[in-house]
């Protein structure tokens, strides 16, 4: 199986391919084998998923768990290029409710919905909750369930309820 990947901006030093130009993206197209989402195709060139701005898979905009088959052309674009998508139409996208719990709330409102694109994970939630890196080990909740795992990706109407470490002596 294999899929295109096309990588935009500071994204194509990535793909370690010599003498790219200058303004058009790494073409690269790879055997998909062990590649089921794009969070796989993250690791497999080491980009972070706070180094994107958009990713598009067949032309629709998605997020990183967004699930891949046989000749899906991807595009992933660094965070330089966020201010190219900023009407991007409100199309593939779920609609989910957050809770912030604590001295969370500092970061922005206690309770809001929020519009992702399809295949977000909670790691985007966080992003885009404003939550920084630097708050470590949260404890999330979706739907009622503990999950620990960051990448877990949401689905349309997840309530998700963040909270800080629990502390005590």
């Amino acid at each position: 199986m294999v899929v295109t990947i096309k990588l935009y901006g500071d994204l194509r030093e990535k793909a370690k391919q010599p003498g790219f130009d200058v303004g058009k993206p790494s073409t690269l197209r790879i055997d998909s084998n062990g590649i089921d989402t794009i969070l796989d195709i993250l690791k497999k060139f080491n980009i972070e998923e706070n180094e994107l701005s958009h990713i598009f898979v067949n032309g629709k905009y998605c997020g990183p768990g967004k699930k891949i088959g046989e000749g899906d052309r991807i595009g992933l674009f660094p965070k330089r290029m966020a201010l190219m998508f900023v009407e991007i139409a409100k199309n593939n996208t779920i609609s989910v409710k957050f809770k912030l719990y604590a001295n969370l709330r500092k970061y922005g409102l206690p309770e809001a919905m929020l519009d992702l694109p399809e295949g977000s994970t909670v790691n985007i939630l966080i992003q885009k909750a404003n939550i920084p890196k630097e708050e470590k080990n949260l404890k999330i909740l979706i739907n009622g369930r503990p999950h620990q795992n960051q990448t877990t990706i949401l689905n349309n109407g997840d309530i998700i309820a963040i909270f800080p470490p629990i502390g005590g002596g």
